[in-house]
């Protein structure tokens, strides 16, 4: 009888400047594990989150872990499991893995592939990781898999268009510019809605990083004149060094990184340069990308806790 295991929830953190280099139409998919686990080895877990990162960032999407709306989750099923008659024993793994991608929130399942694949270890651990080993990212059937569910993305941002612009705008009026920019960003550039809100998203960019700026000068400052030392320094330059240079208050952020890295060098006895940096300009960088920076920043720092629809998928 099979033994069904639902995987525990782990999301995605890779390098943004990875995402970048190869997603090309600004599709965001979330790799997610639920919650229900059984006995899959914590290891074998997080060899199996690395691959959920691969199928995506190679199949030419962005891997968005920051409570991506869209996702895609495992199910796997133990079709067998024997000890080997060899000596030493080992433990022979035959898996099946069904891959979904869909509407974590809405609970709509969009498409999905199973792949059969075996692994032999001398234990369980290493059985599950040889047989997660044999999932590659550019079999046709994970391809296929990607595939529709980018269409079924990009559906779904072309018909509530308007619900996400009306979004946005609600946040807007609040002056949470960086929550509507991160809104807006989520938009693909291969949509039809992509059109309608690049406009507002180079606007909600501007006011954006400078609501931003005034918010962390001001943290920054805070924490600098309650303790002049090297710890309060390095907090303040942390914050001081996520600040956009396009922002209208960054001569105020200079003036102030200027005196703290002065102050330290002459209090702390430095015999080097400081550790933080501020950000430069970038030429090279489109709007658009500097916009996306900007909301992907804002959803990884502000983070919560997503509950996913995913249950019926695996019976579907």
């Amino acid at each position: 009888m099979k033994k069904t295991i639902y995987l525990l929830m782990l999301f995605s953190s890779i390098s943004l400047i990875a995402q970048k280099d190869i997603n090309n139409d600004g599709i965001n998919l979330g790799a997610y594990i639920p919650e229900q686990i059984e006995t899959i080895p914590s290891y074998a877990r997080s060899m199996l989150q690395n691959k959920l990162n691969q199928i995506i960032t190679k199949n030419g999407i962005s891997d968005n872990g920051y409570n991506s709306r869209f996702i895609i989750t495992p199910n796997i099923t133990v079709l067998s499991k024997n000890i080997t008659a060899t000596a030493p024993p080992k433990v022979a793994l035959n898996l099946e893995v069904t891959f979904y991608i869909g509407d974590g929130i809405a609970g709509k399942l969009f498409s999905s592939e199973t792949v059969q694949i075996k692994g032999v270890g001398t234990n369980e651990t290493k059985a599950y990781m040889a047989a997660l080993r044999q999932i590659k990212p550019k079999n046709a059937l994970i391809q296929d898999l990607i595939s529709k569910g980018k269409e079924r993305i990009i559906e779904y941002y072309n018909n509530n268009c308007d619900l996400i612009t009306k979004q946005a705008n609600t946040l807007a009026s609040q002056n949470k510019f960086e929550e509507a920019l991160a809104v807006m960003v989520s938009v693909p550039e291969v949509s039809t809605c992509f059109n309608k809100v690049e406009s507002k998203i180079n606007t909600l960019y501007i006011k954006a990083i400078n609501a931003g700026c005034a918010r962390k000068l001001n943290e920054a400052k805070s924490i600098w004149a309650a303790n002049q030392n090297l710890d309060a320094a390095n907090q303040a330059g942390a914050i001081l060094a996520t600040i956009e240079p396009e922002a209208t208050c960054f001569e105020e952020v200079k003036a102030l990184y200027t005196n703290i890295a002065e102050r330290i060098r002459t209090k702390e006895l430095l015999d080097r340069d400081w550790e933080y940096k501020l950000r430069v300009l970038d030429l090279k960088k489109t709007a658009i990308n500097a916009a996306r920076d900007v909301g992907v920043a804002y959803a990884r720092y502000h983070r919560h806790y997503v509950v996913y629809k995913v249950r019926r998928w695996y019976y579907y």
